[in-house]
């Protein structure tokens, strides 16, 4: 049995060869034979469609073709998020799928608007940041007025008042970019076209284009008219232009509190009212638009967040805790104030969240979220050639914006200081002291504006070995100004 084992196991050899000639039978080849004759057809019936290319670049779609082409091709091919469905006119231009079928080169269509974008995004985030530290610390100083003693109002009103500029600068910057948004067509149209667009651009009609080209470049932040228009026709909606409205009204209202406060011969029962009152608005219409942020990041409808979605959660949060701050003012004053300090800090850590995205060139921030996400162009568009590659940010460039802004805040801070004991004193010595105090501060934003230019270490000698002493004498600058606060700070507080 042992020696049948092996033969058992082994096919025959005649049966091996009846199955290579079966696999070889006429009626298979028979069949591929008839597979091939529709093939071929179907291949000539593809061949004879008409090209629409030139079709669809008249009507100016071309790039919404190509990014609804390739999202289309992502999903057929098992991708988890593409586009779907058949390619029409009417599935490019409707409204709430315009925004998603553009590519990168349709809201970058020039280098001039890339570079617009993106340079109004980075003050909006760098002034965010630095006025979030002056609300932080004097909220948290409001408390201790009698430790304080003359340095109360230096450190609080005045750090209320420097707060006030940055976020005013920052809301009114998120108004200009909503305000003037606008995009580029995908291709020359016709002067018909152009025509088409100008009239659309000086009508209150929105359906009638889809990209008006609007040259012209507003500064008063409530042409909400124009804002909304301008969105509508890039397929965006008004949810940008309302955030950004409603922080700057927001800051409109604080500021009218601080400026009841300010105000010599106010009685202080109106002062107290006023600044109440107006700090209720003001946090509110904070609160608000936080949670509008938050609909634009979908921060409510993912499990999953990205960066932008947790930095427009902690404004929505932040802005929470000064409404919350302005209605228990009527009751506890100390908690008011610990409460915008808390608020002010997740406000710092938001900022600093925006800061890491403008990095990660999400020129959108929080408030126009239809920005990020486009990716990563390997060149400026327009430009082509060696060396016109785009500079991002590196993770030591936003670490030294980080050091500015708070190197800004503490020169600041002490600045107002030596600015007040000149009041006290009088004599020519403390306003020299204010002077050099201010210094840094001025040096810390003319490296803000370096940074914003220059993104990253240059290569070439010897200007890399000058912008490394550059953010050497920014991190000493920063350390000095940061000791002398401590030192104004404890000794008022031993005193």
């Amino acid at each position: 049995s042992a020696r049948l084992a092996p033969a058992q196991t082994r096919a025959p050899q005649w049966l091996l060869q009846r199955r290579m000639e079966a696999s070889l039978d006429a009626p298979l080849l028979g069949a591929a034979c008839v597979e091939v004759a529709p093939a071929a057809a179907q291949r000539q019936s593809v061949r004879e469609l008409p090209d629409l290319t030139e079709r669809i670049h008249r009507l100016g779609l071309t790039e919404e073709y190509h990014a609804f082409k390739d999202r289309y091709l992502a999903w057929r091919q098992g991708e988890a998020v593409g586009a779907r469905g058949e390619i029409t006119v009417e599935r490019l231009t409707r409204p709430e799928h315009v925004a998603a079928n553009r590519g990168f080169g349709d809201w970058y269509p020039t280098v001039q608007e890339w570079l617009w974008k993106r340079t109004m995004s980075y003050w909006i985030a760098v002034t965010f940041f630095e006025g979030s530290i002056f609300f932080t610390l004097s909220s948290f100083m409001c408390n201790q007025k009698e430790a304080l003693g003359d340095m109360f109002e230096p450190l609080t009103l005045c750090g209320y008042c420097a707060g006030k500029v940055l976020f005013i600068a920052c809301t009114y910057m998120m108004c200009l970019a909503t305000v003037n948004f606008s995009i580029g067509h995908s291709g020359s149209g016709s002067k018909q076209e152009t025509a088409d667009d100008e009239s659309v651009c000086n009508s209150d009609s929105v359906a009638e284009s889809i990209e008006p080209d609007c040259d012209t470049f507003y500064l008063w932040p409530y042409r909400y008219g124009t804002a909304i228009r301008r969105l509508a026709g890039a397929g965006v909606g008004p949810l940008p232009y309302y955030t950004a409205i409603v922080y700057f009204t927001g800051v409109l209202c604080f500021t009218l509190g601080l400026v009841a406060e300010v105000l010599p011969g106010v009685p202080p029962l109106i002062e107290m009212m006023v600044l109440n009152y107006s700090f209720l608005c003001g946090a509110f219409l904070f609160a608000l638009g936080g949670f509008t942020e938050c609909l634009q990041n979908n921060t409510f409808n993912s499990v999953e967040m990205v960066i932008g979605g947790w930095a427009a959660l902690g404004n929505f949060i932040g802005g929470s805790c000064f409404f919350v701050g302005a209605v228990v003012v009527f009751f506890d004053s100390i908690s008011s104030c610990n409460l915008y300090g808390v608020g002010s800090l997740i406000y710092m850590v938001s900022s600093s969240l925006q800061i890491v995205m403008w990095k990660d060139e999400q020129f959108g921030l929080t408030f126009l979220a239809v920005l990020n996400n486009l990716g990563k162009p390997g060149r400026l568009p327009g430009k082509a050639g060696e060396g016109d590659e785009v500079q991002r940010f590196s993770a030591r460039a936003a670490l030294f914006v980080h050091i500015s802004c708070l190197c800004g805040a503490m020169s600041t801070y002490n600045f107002n200081i030596e600015l007040a004991r000149r009041v006290q004193v009088s004599d020519l010595r403390s306003l020299q002291f204010a002077f050099n105090e201010m210094l840094p501060c001025v040096f810390a934003h003319l490296m803000l504006m370096l940074t914003s230019a220059v993104m990253r270490m240059p290569k070439a000698a010897p200007f890399r070995q000058l912008y490394f002493i550059l953010r050497l004498l920014m991190i000493a600058v920063t350390v000095n100004s940061v000791l002398t606060f401590w030192e104004f700070v404890s000794h008022s507080i031993q005193d």
